[in-house]
């Protein structure tokens, strides 16, 4: 019994061993492969429109920033938002991701129980909480000025304001459509219902854009356009604000937690990564996209849906508005 028990002790010691080995081999490679290379289709913005971008902060916390990507972080604290982006264009006003449902505690007795507690971890440490509603009037911008709610994807945290904006029109990818009409367990079913009727499909063209294959211009113009970055959600999406030719951003929602993912060639961490991703290999050759374009547009804005610095360095430090300089 006692020559067992030692033996019992030396597997599971050497197990323990193997395992931090393990770990520490994944944390030294987690670069992600390069993506096949492609030549940059460099858009047209020599007659863009008069612009406003706006910041609407729904919530924030702040999380270990370990979590935020695989490999050894650079950041220390991760500065987590839930944040949606108004674009104020002459033909309308568009919303992109819209936060959380002010019924999000109800609503998430509907998912299965580790999406429960998922969600239960995210939601307990947040402040500063707001519906969609308010961030919008402060603004200046009203719900009937609203042309088209974008979701950057149709998770709970990004799509759950529709139970308020009942009357705005969605406007989406035709992939994103169809997981939403296909009650996925990845959308809260009160949202889907929320949003029925009153979707349309993008068509997307096969047109290049940047380092994207296919392209759609919300406005026709060039100051607003959506690419695809499939991965977290089958119809995950990158858009472009154009203020100007100097001035762009691009909201790559949560394809990446941290735009260190994006300047490092990183997946996010393996912990939300299987939480939060459908496909993680789909969503890793979307990262490396969008490092790829990094690489080859360095003066572009990578804005993901809830790294907060990234939202302070390009507004300036707190919610608010900005227009081409």
């Amino acid at each position: 019994m006692a020559q067992a028990k030692i033996r019992w002790g030396r597997l599971t010691g050497a197990l323990v061993v193997l395992a931090f080995i393990a770990g520490g081999v994944k944390l030294l490679t987690a670069e992600l492969p390069p993506a096949l290379p492609q030549a940059r289709a460099l858009p047209t913005l020599e007659a863009l429109p008069p612009l406003q971008v706006c910041w609407l902060e729904f919530s924030r916390s702040e999380v270990w920033g370990q979590l935020g990507t695989a490999g050894l972080t650079r950041t220390g604290t991760w500065k987590n938002t839930a944040s949606g982006l108004l674009v104020r264009h002459p033909q309308g006003d568009v919303l992109i991701d819209a936060g959380y449902s002010p019924n999000v505690r109800e609503e998430t007795k509907g998912l299965s129980p580790l999406t429960r507690l998922f969600t239960a971890v995210a939601l307990n440490g947040l402040y500063d909480k707001s519906s969609v509603t308010a961030p919008l009037q402060r603004t200046g911008a009203t719900v009937e000025g609203l042309k088209w709610f974008i979701p950057s994807h149709a998770h709970q945290d990004h799509m759950g304001g529709m139970v308020e904006l009942t009357q705005v029109p969605v406007l989406l990818p035709p992939e994103e459509l169809e997981l939403i009409r296909a009650r996925s367990p990845a959308v809260v079913s009160e949202h889907a219902k929320a949003v029925e009727g009153r979707m349309t499909a993008m068509a997307f063209e096969p047109k290049p854009y940047e380092t994207f294959a296919e392209s759609f211009d919300v406005f026709g113009d060039g100051a607003l356009v959506v690419t695809k970055i499939p991965g977290h959600t089958p119809g995950s999406i990158a858009t472009f604000v154009n203020l100007s030719p100097t001035r762009r951003l691009v909201h790559v929602g949560d394809t990446v937690s941290l735009t260190e993912s994006i300047e490092r060639r990183l997946p996010k961490s393996t912990l939300i990564q299987f939480f939060t991703d459908g496909d993680t290999h789909g969503a890793g050759g979307s990262v490396a996209r969008l490092h790829q374009l990094h690489e080859l547009a360095p003066e572009l804005h990578f804005l993901p849906a809830h790294d907060r610095d990234a939202w302070e360095k390009f507004f300036g430090g707190a919610p608010g508005c900005v227009s081409a300089r």
